[in-house]
């Protein structure tokens, strides 16, 4: 798949956010394969949606990633950056930018057990892994989300999350997930 053939015509700033995540890290010879989660993946993407890349990597890459990140972030003014580990096998980094763009990229070893559900977008599958990781489980939901996994350093993300669930007009899931971060805080 070509990153033009995601259809991200009608948002050019999400579509330049995946492609520079594509070249940031597609020449790295342990990175294997990169897929696109979320709303920008089923098409029902829009202006305050972000990309929402999963990296996967063979050798403990993502270890040593950092290069890659450098690249993505290159040209890019960054309003706030969050950082952290799943854990030994995966790590992630989340963006938002000056124009209220935002994107989040996770580097996950191979070795990492982790299922794809629809939908998402192949951008690259150098070693024909993702085939492998599909499943027909439903995609985690918003309203499940663990809240507060990143304690104050994560407050931005969070309330971020719920500003875009605000300005379109779900103020359920917004209240919903600002009551279960009190409770966290």
């Amino acid at each position: 798949m070509t990153i033009g053939a995601l259809e991200l015509e009608h948002l050019p700033r999400q579509k330049a956010l995946v492609e520079s995540a594509y070249d940031a890290f597609y020449s790295e010879k342990d990175v294997v394969a990169a897929v696109l989660l979320g709303s920008l993946s089923s098409g029902k993407g829009d202006r305050i949606s972000d990309a929402d890349i999963v990296v996967f990597t063979q050798n403990n890459f993502h270890k040593a990633s950092e290069p890659c990140f450098t690249h993505f972030e290159a040209n890019k003014d960054i309003f706030y950056r969050l950082e952290g580990e799943h854990n030994e096998n995966a790590c992630f980094k989340k963006y938002i930018f000056n124009d209220l763009t935002s994107a989040e990229i996770h580097c996950l070893d191979l070795c990492e057990p982790f299922k794809l559900s629809k939908p998402f977008k192949t951008l690259f599958d150098k070693a024909d892994v993702i085939a492998g990781m599909v499943t027909d489980e439903p995609a985690p939901k918003h309203e499940d989300f663990p809240v507060y996994t990143s304690g104050d350093q994560g407050l931005i993300w969070e309330l971020f999350d719920c500003i875009k669930w605000l300005s379109r007009d779900n103020h359920d899931l917004a209240k919903s997930y600002l009551k279960k971060l009190s409770e966290k805080l």
